[in-house]
């Protein structure tokens, strides 16, 4: 009997059919990502907290002349550094110097007359004793000797003051510091204890001052006690401009507001701070001893919250993680072993389940040192 050839032909289209079905699956089976571990470290970190506060001088000086005059010269640039004991102004001093010569010659001439005075009343002594002139004559005499000698004590008063007065024609500065514009030219009269000349800012150093609510207190009270250094940021918080101290709290909580206000006493070498200024005081928050970190990137964000990616049995699981804070590329994490490994970097494929393979030894942690969190 002769077989079909149809008859034979089906075992040989179905073997086909399933070799060309396994080979479809073997193309389109994904290879194991590659990825890397790290370990989470452990080390004392600090929590910060921005704060909008603004500089302002540590001392103001607005310049105001002690005598009425024409404003003969203006010694210096506006807008520089000054120097305290610098000269700064000048008032045409010819009528104070006119004043201070006319005492000086007044006080010569009851001096004259004060050493006149005392020789009549030597002179008389012996006689009123011997009663060759009257009592009455010798008191006189030595009245006018006193009087003469008050004279030449109240002329060296007035030369004094003449003095001073002169001295008022020359207005240095009083502090060191960033003077302004000068309010007044050459050539104006200035009136005592009235015309504003300029303002000398003490710019070095400087002051922020800044308010916290009051549940922030104690931070603030621990924070001065420790001297711990207070980073201050651009308006944005993304520069750090300098670094301060918190100097000063405030005696009272504002009971409109429930904040108290603060002040951090800034170096400013450098001049990055300005009075006036609009800045984010850094402080410090809260302090943990032994932290668990890990890198900022290998903590992804999910539905149920945060997560990192560790490796169990060839596949990527994510874990749950508690995200303490951030701190610059550091994330301060609890709720994992300490001794935690994690992927990162994070492959751009990298999802639940996905199949990995390891590359190299696992990477080393603490090699981030920020511990400033940018706050808004």
């Amino acid at each position: 009997m002769t077989r079909s050839p149809v008859v034979l032909l089906l075992p040989l289209a179905a073997l086909a059919l399933l070799l060309s079905g396994c080979q479809t699956k073997a193309k389109h089976e994904m290879p194991p990502l590659q990825v890397s571990l790290v370990s989470a470290s452990t080390r004392p970190m600090t929590h910060y907290e921005g704060f909008l506060g603004t500089v302002t001088p540590l001392q103001t000086a607005t310049l105001v002349p002690q005598t009425s005059g024409i404003l003969q010269s203006v010694q210096f640039t506006e807008g520089s550094i000054v120097e305290k004991g610098q000269t700064l102004f000048t008032i045409d001093p010819a009528q104070m110097q006119a004043a201070l010569a006319q005492a000086q010659a007044k006080l010569v001439a009851d001096q004259a007359t004060a050493r006149y005075n005392r020789n009549i009343v030597e002179q008389d002594r012996p006689l009123a004793e011997k009663d060759f002139i009257t009592r009455q004559s010798f008191d006189q005499a030595v009245s006018q000797a006193q009087a003469a000698t008050a004279q030449v004590q109240a002329d060296q008063a007035a030369l004094e003051q003449a003095r001073l007065n002169l001295s008022y024609t020359r207005i240095v500065a009083p502090i060191s510091g960033r003077i302004g514009l000068a309010q007044v030219k050459a050539g104006n009269l200035v009136i005592a204890n009235q015309t504003q000349l300029a303002t000398v800012n003490q710019i070095a150093p400087i002051t922020v001052n800044f308010s916290i609510p009051q549940g922030l207190l104690t931070a603030a009270r621990r924070a001065q006690q420790q001297a711990i250094p207070l980073p201050i940021n651009d308006e944005k918080g993304g520069t750090v401009l300098a670094q301060g101290k918190l100097t000063f709290i405030d005696n009272s909580v504002s009971a409109g507001t429930a904040t108290i206000s603060l002040q951090a006493t800034v170096p400013n070498t450098n001049l990055g701070l300005w009075p006036g200024q609009y800045v984010q005081v850094q402080m410090p928050v809260q302090q943990v001893a032994q932290a668990t970190v890990l890198p900022v990137g290998a903590v992804q964000q999910g539905s149920s919250g945060p997560f990192v990616y560790v490796v169990q049995d060839g596949k990527a699981v994510d874990k749950p993680v508690q995200v303490l804070w951030e701190s610059g590329t550091d994330a301060v994490v609890q709720g994992v072993d300490k001794s935690i490994r994690v992927i990162f970097p994070l492959p751009a494929r990298l999802y639940p389940g996905a199949k990995v393979e390891l590359t190299g030894p696992p990477a080393a942690t603490g090699l981030h040192t920020g511990q400033q969190r940018k706050s808004a």
